[in-house]
């Protein structure tokens, strides 16, 4: 190998690269340095990021060659090096070193990476291009991830590809600032181009080579790939999604890595001996098992677990609120939190003709139709693959629903919420779940405002042009219709409803959405934090919000306390914010990567509440998921129930929490999704029963799931 320095101007260019690079890098010292950072690395890679300058400078500026003899091997070396280089540059937008992987780790890490270089070796024929190819897209996906995960709290995973567009409709929300991950992971990938353009595209020149080199090539893919998704390969080595929680494993394991373990969960199999034909006899038999007679009208009280409940023998028809409140969370569940005053003082108060507690759910950081999926279907996220998007993937008929009962029971039957009509997929889901009408921000706002706000993003002009036409109404709380106004709303279309039916509306708020790290002129933030060692402004910022949202919830309570007819309010949170990981982390009293399963199961646990006008049982609930909400509000309201909720509820005296990350049974035993439990066949059955509601498209059982007409 030989060296010798390229001309003038090259030269030139290095030396402005290199001096670029140092500049820049010293000017954003704070981003390595800064002791609030608690970076254990942050020296070493404040050095290493220098002397990436200094490299990329020698790379550019000095030319390097290897003479005909050794030409094939060095730079076949060199093509099996780069994906050890693709591996750092990766985790370094994840805050992670291939160092710290175990030897294991490592290997698996790079056969994946490897899949990845060979497939488009097998097509272009070029080291080269393929170096090249590979490399922009493992960059681009790890701002990605780096940028999901900062926005939400979780990582990003291959469903999400599915949600773009409804991730990009609010992802103007949100604060973009530099760190040390996309400083040293872009000079890494520099670094990577560089030592790339010197690979020098070595083609076989015998036939006899080129055969072996592609069928070389493709058994190496076909063995990885299906000892990979078409055996247990992978899970009996120890590698699988953590589904407790995916930013640990992608943290622990690599993140590419992770995000490759999550596509073998992508497809949904039919379940473990699943017959649509015994679907209705799981359904029988469990009922039996707890005493309900499944041809009488008597099924379990899912709050006592006596079998005495019936439909309200007076035939009355109690009109229906239901809201999903967007990122509404009690940060005090998590730990001792002490404010400068409640944040949350009528819905912690409320006690009288009240049902309220904490609902175990399905996501964290965002992922709400998941949560309104659940809660309007009784059916869970736990059997669906990870990170998937049920409204984007699986909706694509009549699904039944609290909506399609209601139905039945003749309630009208709108769903609203204050932001656009097309967020994940809603106005194709929303009559199939059995939903009239769905009105939407498009609605109530004019198309020219939104239209002007999207292009330009200034919410005080969008402000402006609202005050201009509706005078006298506060509509925004930030850049979002507030809690206040929305309710407001409800309250209006309850006024000008059809008085012929009951009234049912399903309402999915706006107003806590994140982000919060911009402060608003016409947001007053109320709320501080007394007790933390630091400072967090987003953590403040949102339990303002939420102090908004329960002012804004105690108006709407007020108003239907003075309404005559009989009417229920259920109310409840869809997720956990993203906010600052170190707040979580000082709340909970340990990293987030070292929670134990009661702690995670808390942070995906958000306060709902059943209020009426009239008197109901009061209760407190400190174990209950989503997939049961729709069962106990139909029992509240004294309405008839299909099978599946008479299920359910009896479903519920055994497992009363059933989420995405796991199971609590009835003594308080914790249990991870995917790991063996008592209650296997149990939940085998509910996932076949889940199955044939809403994934078989030849056999479903509608007399599980839809009440008699």
């Amino acid at each position: 190998m030989h060296f010798e320095l390229a001309g003038k101007k090259v030269r030139l260019l290095a030396a402005a690269v290199t001096a670029f690079i140092i500049i820049f890098v010293a000017v954003n010292r704070n981003l390595y340095l800064d002791p609030e950072l608690e970076l254990d690395y942050g020296a070493l890679l404040f050095v290493l990021s220098m002397l990436g300058g200094v490299a990329a400078g020698l790379f550019i500026a000095i030319k390097s060659g290897v003479d005909e003899k050794h030409k094939k091997l060095v730079n076949t070396i060199m093509f099996f090096i780069m994906p050890i280089f693709s591996m750092q540059m990766v985790e370094c937008f994840n805050g992670n070193f291939i160092w710290n992987f175990s030897v294991k780790t490592g290997l698996a890490n790079y056969m994946i990476y490897l899949v990845f270089y060979l497939i488009c070796y097998l097509i272009s024929g070029r080291y080269h291009l393929t170096g090249l190819i590979v490399n922009i897209f493992l960059f681009v996906w790890s701002l990605v991830n780096y940028f999901v995960e900062l926005f939400r709290g979780t990582p990003f995973v291959p469903m999400d590809i599915l949600s773009i567009r409804t991730g990009l409709s609010v992802s103007d929300g949100y604060t973009y600032s530099l760190s040390w991950n996309i400083i040293l992971g872009t000079i890494i990938f520099l670094l990577i181009y560089l030592i790339n353009r010197r690979i020098v595209n070595i083609r076989p020149e015998k036939m006899k080579f080129k055969v072996l080199t592609r069928c070389g090539a493709a058994a190496y893919l076909a063995a990885v790939l299906i000892s990979f998704f078409f055996t247990e390969f992978s899970t009996n080595t120890g590698y699988k999604p953590d589904f407790w929680n995916q930013a640990r494993g992608y943290h622990n394991t690599g993140s590419f890595f992770n995000f490759c373990l999550n596509t073998k969960y992508l497809v949904v199999g039919k379940p473990t001996g699943y017959d649509a034909s015994l679907v209705a006899d799981y359904v029988d038999s469990t009922l039996e098992d707890y005493g309900v007679d499944p041809d009488s009208d008597v099924s379990t009280n899912i709050l006592t677990g006596e079998n005495n409940y019936t439909a309200s023998a007076d035939g009355k028809k109690p009109n229906i609120i239901f809201i999903m409140n967007e990122s509404f969370a009690d940060l005090g569940n998590l730990g001792d939190l002490e404010t400068n005053e409640d944040y949350m003082p009528f819905i912690h108060n409320l006690t009288e003709n009240t049902i309220k507690g904490y609902l175990s759910m399905p996501v964290f950081g965002a992922g709400t139709s998941n949560s309104e999926f659940e809660a309007l279907t009784g059916n869970t996220m736990a059997f669906l693959p990870s990170g998937c998007n049920v409204y984007q993937s699986y909706i694509k008929k009549e699904t039944p629903s609290i909506v399609s009962a209601l139905e039945t029971l003749g309630y009208s039957r709108t769903a609203y919420h204050p932001y656009y009509g097309s967020g994940w997929n809603r106005e194709l889901v929303y009559p199939l779940l059995g939903f009239t009408d769905f009105i939407s921000l498009e609605d109530f706002v004019d198309q020219n405002t939104l239209d002007t706000y999207q292009q330009n993003g200034d919410v005080e002009e969008y402000e402006a042009l609202l005050a201009q036409q509706y005078p006298g109404e506060s509509i925004l709380l930030r850049r979002f219709v507030s809690d206040s106004y929305d309710y407001r709303m409800v309250e209006d279309m309850y006024e000008n409803r059809d008085t012929s039916q009951p009234f049912f509306i399903f309402n999915v708020t706006m107003q806590n959405h994140g982000g919060y790290s911009v402060a608003y002129r016409n947001f007053d933030q109320q709320i501080k934090i007394t007790n933390m060692s630091t400072f967090y402004p987003q953590a403040e910022r949102y339990l303002s919000l939420v102090k908004e949202s329960d002012s804004a919830f105690q108006e709407l309570v007020e108003y239907f306390s003075n309404v005559d007819e009989p009417t229920i309010i259920c109310m409840f949170g869809d997720h956990f914010p993203s906010i600052e990981d170190e707040f979580y982390e000082e709340l909970l009293g340990t990293s987030l990567d070292e929670l134990t399963t009661e702690q995670e199961q808390l942070r995906y646990a958000t306060p709902f509440v059943i209020w009426a006008n009239y008197d109901i049982p009061e209760a407190e609930v400190d174990n209950i998921s989503a997939n049961y909400l729709s069962t106990l509000l139909m029992q509240t309201a004294g309405l008839p129930m299909t099978q599946y909720n008479k299920y359910l509820a009896v479903l519920y005296q055994s497992l009363p929490v059933i989420n995405t990350i796991g199971y609590i049974d009835s003594e308080g035993s914790y249990y991870e999704r995917g790991s063996s439990t008592p209650y296997d066949q149990i939940l085998n059955e509910y996932n076949c029963i889940e199955y044939n509601a809403l994934l078989d498209k030849t056999d479903r059982d509608d007399s599980l799931f839809y009440l008699e007409e």
